[in-house]
C-alpha cells in the first residue's frame, strides 16, 4: 500500500466555488447549492452544522465515521486559511490511499468530502474558522480516524497543537479499512 500519494481527483470528491456579490453593502454568498452539489455527487442532505475555530499550528484530523454511520462532508472556511486534506480509505476506488489536498479560504469556496475519506486540516493563518455540514448524524460510537501523521504525507506544519484524541488515533499500517466506493454514495 502506498498512503500520501498527491492526486487531482479521488471519485466523489469536489472542490466547489463559491460565488461572491459585492455592492456598496458588503458581500452576499449563497453557500450550498443543489445545482453546484449535483455536479459532484448525486444527494447531499444536510444532517449537522459544525463551526470551529482554531489557531495556527492547529492540526485536526485525520477523521470519519466507519459504517454504517460513513459521512459525506461540504467544509468551507469563513475566516482564515486551512490546508485541506482528505485521504481515500475506500479499497475499492482507484485511488486508495491517496490525498486531495486544497488550501481553503473564506473566498475559495468548499470541497465535499465523500464517505469513506478520512478529513483533516492544518491552519496556516493566525486563526480560521471552519464549516462542516454533513449528510448523517454524528455516531459517536462510529467516530474514528487514522493517525494525522500515518499516511505519508508532508504537512506544512511541523510541531502542531493535537488534541488528546487525536494524538491516540491508530496509525494507518494498524488500520483495517472497512469502506468501499459503496460508502461514499
Amino acid at each position: 500500500m502506498q498512503f500520501g500519494r498527491h492526486v487531482s481527483a479521488i471519485a466523489g470528491c469536489g472542490v466547489l466555488d463559491h460565488r461572491f456579490h459585492q455592492d456598496e453593502r458588503g458581500t452576499f454568498l449563497k453557500v450550498l447549492s443543489a445545482t453546484n452539489l449535483e455536479r459532484v455527487c448525486a444527494e447531499f442532505t444536510t444532517r449537522e452544522l459544525f463551526w470551529s475555530k482554531s489557531i495556527r499550528g492547529v492540526v485536526r484530523g485525520m477523521h470519519f465515521q466507519i459504517p454504517p454511520f460513513a459521512t459525506t462532508k461540504l467544509v468551507w472556511v469563513s475566516a482564515g486559511l486551512i490546508r485541506d486534506v482528505v485521504l481515500d480509505l475506500r479499497v475499492d476506488s482507484e485511488t486508495f490511499g491517496a490525498c486531495l489536498v486544497t488550501e481553503l479560504d473564506n473566498e475559495s469556496g468548499g470541497i465535499l468530502i465523500p464517505g469513506g475519506c478520512a478529513h483533516g486540516y492544518e491552519v496556516l493563518s493566525d486563526t480560521a474558522i471552519i464549516n462542516y455540514a454533513q449528510d448523517k448524524d454524528h455516531a459517536p460510537a462510529h467516530d474514528t480516524g487514522v493517525a494525522w501523521d500515518s499516511f505519508g504525507f508532508d504537512w506544512k506544519t511541523k510541531n502542531p497543537i493535537l488534541s488528546d484524541r487525536d494524538r491516540t488515533l491508530p496509525r494507518m499500517s494498524d488500520f483495517q479499512s472497512p469502506f468501499t466506493m459503496s460508502d461514499s454514495a
